[in-house]
């Protein structure tokens, strides 16, 4: 298939064998135009995300899942997509942004951590408030400021919104007894941010990722979050992240 899309406001053609990613990217077609630059994918590029999950699966001891080859590929269309994001100071980044009037607040944790649940919490708790993207947004930096961008890559949950939003605050979850917050300095929080950014292997990629952390330590503010996942989690949250 042929098609274009627009994410973080660059325009991208799209040629892929499936029409699952087609279908999945709905919300985010664009218009006739140039494209900004060019994805296309291969049955080489599908067989190495089957291998990859495989992999993966065997690293943490569980049963490996063959996904279908139309899965697979909206796998490796992100991952180019990803790749040449960075030359447009744009990054993909584990986590989920939530937006409340106005502003974007990224949540990042190690997987299992509670993500999903906080978001929900946010959702009920918060007034206004509603997901950007769930699991994979992309986070664009520019001078002086940062923004949240939304994509169809989204979880299983799917829940995003083809919208870019100022990036407040960034704040790192983890689970607590008690709900507590507290901001952080950049370099504490530098080998956390690290972990939860998509960054490919070639070292000029590499320095590239580690340039836009530094800039996103600069200007959205960082915070640790020690949360029980109750309703109050929440409240913490947006109390200390939404001052000024």
């Amino acid at each position: 298939m042929h098609f274009t899309i627009k994410l973080a406001g660059l325009r991208i053609e799209i040629n892929s064998i499936h029409d699952e990613i087609y279908k999945m990217c709905k919300d985010y077609l664009a218009e006739g135009g140039p494209a900004d630059f060019t994805v296309t994918t291969s049955e080489t590029d599908i067989a190495f995300e089957c291998e990859k999950s495989i992999r993966e699966a065997i690293l943490e001891h569980l049963k490996p899942t063959i996904y279908p080859d139309p899965y697979l590929e909206t796998l490796a269309v992100y991952r180019k997509i990803a790749v040449e994001m960075l030359k447009h100071d744009t990054f993909l980044m584990h986590g989920s942004v939530v937006a409340v009037s106005g502003e974007a607040f990224l949540f990042t944790a190690p997987s299992g951590t509670g993500k999903t649940t906080h978001t929900r919490l946010w959702l009920e708790n918060i007034p206004g408030a509603y997901v950007v993207n769930g699991d994979k947004p992309l986070v664009r930096v520019r001078d002086g400021f940062t923004e949240a961008c939304g994509t169809p890559w989204a979880g299983k949950e799917a829940m995003n919104t083809n919208v870019i939003v100022p990036l407040k605050a960034i704040c790192l979850l983890t689970r607590g007894e008690k709900n507590t917050i507290r901001e952080m300095s950049f370099l504490e929080a530098y080998p956390h941010l690290f972990q939860q950014i998509y960054r490919p292997t070639e070292a000029e990629t590499v320095k590239k990722t580690m340039e836009l952390i530094r800039r996103l330590g600069e200007s959205v503010r960082i915070y640790l979050l020690a949360c029980n996942m109750e309703p109050e989690a929440a409240l913490v949250a947006a109390e200390a992240m939404m001052r000024d």
